[in-house]
């Protein structure tokens, strides 16, 4: 991904937004997926009209600033949250355009059902209860409805849009700023007549298939473009020695071998037991860590599977072997003789970067 290109672009959709008044002064933000765990945000403070590429900072998953002067915007967990819990959105826009944001204000939910372009686009769009912005209730409000839905209305607050990139993003603010005005203008006429129920829910399920066959075209070179899992991980076997190695068994003066790491940061380090016959140990991938396995006694049966392309691999491994695996890797081990291991990883333990998988 050409990162500079993806800054321009960024602030194109801001300047945009700001030129017809989506966000007004410093008002707003909108962010953007890199490569990997790396996002790009809007800053708190610079008027959207004269963002400058360079003002726009560079964060990890976690919310650290990898690039960039100054602070990220306040809303960064609501983006955050967004990327963690839909892996397929690549873009995030929240702003306070005048129509939406008054529905939002008086406490009215917007009656899409009424306009068949907005439910085809938007599908149903909640309104959210009222929390403090930049707050961390307002961030696990948010979590809690992003689950199916592109579009959400923030009372008191303006509106947040996904997507799988930021035009889809800024489109569908747009779309629901055009239907919140038109459902304004029919109110001064008597109000807005809903489609029947059953055109309704026609006209939803409709709009998600598209955007699912949407999100799975795009997906498609990213598929193409990942080499076979067996590249993607590391599977040593580390031999008893004595000497200098960044990396190593070695046994001391009790016969015991020992695990030394010198070439990379670890977080969480834990060892482990498994017997034979009592079930495994993962069932699960990880978004955002690095983890890594490594056996002292045993055999484990080891199965790997790839969450994105659905690649499969399956082995034994035994005294001295070494496993890394990167995000979007899911595993499961069992014992096929009394095993014995040590499990590391690269980041601290969160139980929202730990998703299941059924092999």
């Amino acid at each position: 991904m050409n990162a500079s290109r993806e800054r321009r672009h960024l602030v194109d959709v801001c300047r945009q937004a700001a030129l017809t008044g989506f966000m007004t002064a410093s008002d707003g933000n909108a962010s953007l997926r890199l490569d990997g765990d790396r996002f790009l945000i809007t800053p708190s403070g610079p008027l959207k009209a004269s963002l400058k590429p360079e003002d726009l900072l560079e964060v990890d998953g976690q919310g650290r600033t990898l690039a960039g002067q100054g602070r990220p915007s306040s809303e960064l967990g609501m983006h955050l949250a967004a990327y963690a819990l839909r892996p397929e959105v690549g873009a995030v826009f929240h702003a306070h355009p005048p129509a939406v944001t008054a529905f939002a204000v008086a406490g009215h939910p917007l009656p899409l059902e009424a306009l068949p372009e907005a439910l085809f686009s938007l599908g149903r769009v909640p309104s959210l209860p009222y929390h403090t912005p930049g707050s961390d209730q307002l961030v696990e409000e948010v979590r809690a409805h992003l689950d199916g839905h592109d579009a959400l209305v923030l009372t008191q607050h303006g509106l947040l849009t996904l997507g799988p990139d930021i035009d889809t993003a800024w489109a569908r603010a747009q779309k629901l700023e055009h239907a919140a005005r038109t459902l304004l203008h029919a109110q001064a006429l008597g109000g807005a007549r809903t489609l029947p129920p059953e055109e309704q829910e026609r006209l939803i399920a409709w709009g998600q298939r598209v955007r699912r066959e949407e999100v799975q075209r795009q997906a498609g070179p990213a598929r193409a473009a990942l080499p076979p899992l067996a590249e993607r991980i590391e599977r040593l076997s580390l031999p008893l020695t004595p000497g200098f190695a960044v990396e190593k068994r070695h046994a001391d003066a009790r016969g015991q071998a020992h695990l030394i790491i010198n070439d990379r940061p670890l977080c969480r380090v834990c060892l482990l037991t498994l017997n034979v016959g009592a079930g495994y140990r993962g069932g699960h991938y990880h978004r955002h860590k690095h983890e890594g396995f490594y056996i002292t006694q045993g055999l484990a049966h080891c199965e790997l599977a790839c969450v994105t392309t659905g690649e499969r691999l399956a082995f034994e491994a035994g005294e001295g072997e070494r496993l890394w695996l990167p995000p979007g890797i899911a595993h499961r081990f069992t014992a096929l003789a009394p095993l014995t291991f040590v499990e590391f990883t690269d980041r601290p333990y969160d139980p929202e970067d730990d998703l299941p998988f059924a092999f």
